[in-house]
């Protein structure tokens, strides 16, 4: 819409949009729960329902369900547009608001249109400011009215303009192609129509999708750019989950398959919330809730005669599921520019997503103008769920070089999780490092390509923090494809790395960086002989080693704290992370290069 008047803004209640938004989640529970039921009645009619119809009724129950889950899919979707632009509005009304009040307290008036007025008389503070003079108090007076005025408009245009883009994406929601046409007929029902890669045979999107677990990420590329732009949105209608987790697939498909993949994985967990109350108790107990068999049979009793007892069992159900939503519904809301480029908010770039396989990667930035392409591999205890502090670290680089960095954060399945002791000892297994090498190579691939495709030189980084090191490494032994890696307080080089020649980093003018601070916990780990994670790489031949220098506080960056500060706080430690990254290495503080030798060149300035 055009500016809004002041009356508009006072009258408006932007908390209505929030219960829109609830209106719509609590639809599209209500509407998935309908749709598996229908399913599993269909699908459990093999015993009595037999017969040419029952046949067809089965075979194409996914086709004849899908509009239903479509339009599910496009609520939850427009639930989050809602409720983001919910936000966004009251915070531009209230800075409207404030800035006529703020005119007003001064004594100037203030029109609908959000001009203001000089007053007839100069306030005596400003008269003894320009020492009795009318002329120059007039002249100060004019100065300030144009600055309120600008202030006020600018204010109420930024209103406006957080309207209109809620409108659209609400709008977007219901019609686009990430979450499709399909949710108001445009065929589905019948199946969609068949795809025709080029030098192929008539496929449907879903057989498409099923093919890529045999073709290269080269074929799969080719493929896609020879198919028309319906044909991408049928196929990412279709299949999603393939769409978005898939190697060789342009990073644009991805985001938008990811963002269907986020709204059934909503959908998949406000089934969980939207289920009876009765079928939660006895989920809980059945799942065992940490007691003893007779405290057990007491609070079962107290859950059926207690309603407090019943509705604190039930809140202990839902709360996993609950947080969840939460931090699903955050990744289909914008965010601030982590450009600082722009006052303007922006989508998030969810490059993967498959919370079954623990897989979770987010573009930070602009690729389109970034100088520099950090891919950001974090460590124990990382979860999809509890990943925000590490999209948090990738933003500040961001942030920091106003954009001429990009960050990848990369979950490419599960990491050792526990706490303490039990956290050290899941740490020490070299399965989780084993089992995700693999998909970072073959994910360093897709960056490669994606990179090429700019038509610029990006040069991309790796940054393998804690036990990511050790992933890091082991990616580097079977053929990571990396400019620069970084061993940022790492469990090791590589699981079966000792020296080097065990590396085999596809690009021979890779460049290895390392650092840990001192009093670093993991310093007692670190090339260990009985360590599965491979050798030190702070002193490992040809690795250039960093300081970690000196804190905020100008402390030195030392002790436990420094295993998570050294990516986090904006200190010396950070600064040479991202001067790496950047390739800004005039600004390095270098300790040393490896040398074999197990003396560490501690940090100072």
């Amino acid at each position: 819409m055009s500016r809004p008047t002041l009356p508009q803004a006072q009258s408006w209640r932007p908390d209505a949009l929030t219960e829109v938004a609830q209106a719509w989640n609590r639809a599209a529970g209500r509407l998935q729960i309908e749709i598996d039921d229908a399913a599993r009645q269909v699908l459990a009619t093999g015993d009595f329902w037999s017969g040419s119809a029952a046949d067809e009724a089965r075979a194409r129950i996914d086709a004849i369900t899908s509009p239903g889950r479509a339009l599910a899919r496009a609520l939850i979707a427009a639930a989050a547009a809602a409720r983001d632009g919910a936000r966004q509005i009251n915070e531009a009304r209230d800075q409207a608001l404030v800035a006529a009040e703020h005119a007003r307290t001064l004594g100037y008036g203030v029109g609908d249109d959000g001009t203001v007025a000089t007053p007839a008389a100069a306030p005596d503070l400003v008269r003894v400011l320009c020492g009795g003079d009318d002329a120059t108090a007039r002249m100060m007076m004019a100065t300030r009215t144009a600055e309120l005025t600008d202030t006020l408009v600018t204010a109420l245009d930024k209103l406006g303009a957080a309207d209109a883009q809620t409108a659209r994406d609400i709008d977007s929601a219901f019609g686009d192609s990430a979450f499709g046409d399909s949710a108001f007929g445009a065929g589905q029902a019948t199946g969609p129509p068949a795809t025709t890669p080029s030098g192929a045979w008539a496929m449907t999107p879903a057989e498409v999708a099923a093919a890529w677990s045999t073709m290269s990420q080269d074929r799969i590329g080719e493929q896609l750019a020879a198919m028309t732009a319906d044909e991408r949105r049928r196929l990412i209608e279709a299949a999603p989950r393939q769409v978005g987790n898939t190697d060789g697939v342009p990073w644009p498909m991805r985001v938008a398959a990811n963002r269907i993949n986020i709204a059934d994985a909503i959908l998949a967990q406000r089934a969980i919330v939207d289920m009876p109350d009765e079928d939660k108790v006895r989920r809980m107990f059945a799942a065992g809730i940490g007691l003893d068999p007779g405290s057990a049979e007491r609070v079962w009793l107290a859950a059926h005669a207690d309603p407090a007892v019943r509705a604190e069992v039930v809140t202990a159900h839902d709360r996993e599921a609950n947080a969840r939503i939460s931090f699903y519904e955050g990744l289909l809301a914008d965010v601030p520019d982590p450009t600082a480029r722009t006052d303007n908010e922006v989508a998030r770039q969810i490059i993967a997503f498959d919370p079954g396989r623990s897989c979770f990667v987010e573009l930070t930035g602009d690729l389109a103008t970034a100088t520099g392409l950090g891919v950001f591999i974090p460590g124990l205890n990382t979860t999809i769920a509890d990943s925000a502090a590490d999209t948090e670290t990738s933003r500040r680089f961001v942030t920091a070089s106003h954009g001429e960095v990009a960050m990848l954060t990369y979950l490419g399945g599960r990491f050792p999780a526990g706490d303490l002791v039990a956290g050290v000892i899941d740490a020490g297994k070299p399965t989780y490092a084993l089992d995700m090498a693999p998909r970072l190579v073959a994910f360093s691939e897709d960056v490669e390509r994606t990179v090429a495709a700019t038509g610029r030189d990006i040069p991309v980084t790796y940054i393998g923090h804690s036990y990511g090191g050790s992933i890091l490494g082991t990616a580097e032994e079977l053929g990571l494809t990396a400019d620069r890696t970084f061993y940022v307080a790492a469990a090791g080089s590589g699981v079966g790395v000792d020296d080097p020649g065990d590396w085999h980093n596809r690009n021979p003018d890779v460049r290895r960086f390392s650092m840990t601070a001192p009093g670093d916990p993991i310093e007692a780990v670190q090339g260990l002989s009985i360590s599965p994670h491979g050798a030190d790489p702070d002193v490992m031949p040809g690795v250039i080693r960093l300081n970690t220098g000196r804190r905020l506080d100008g402390s030195l960056m030392a002790g436990p704290a420094a295993h998570s500060a050294v990516v986090n706080e904006p200190s010396d430690a950070w600064h040479n992370i991202l001067a790496v990254i950047s390739g800004d290495w005039g600004e390095l503080d270098i300790a040393g290069v490896g040398t074999g030798s197990v003396t560490r060149v501690r940090p100072g300035r």
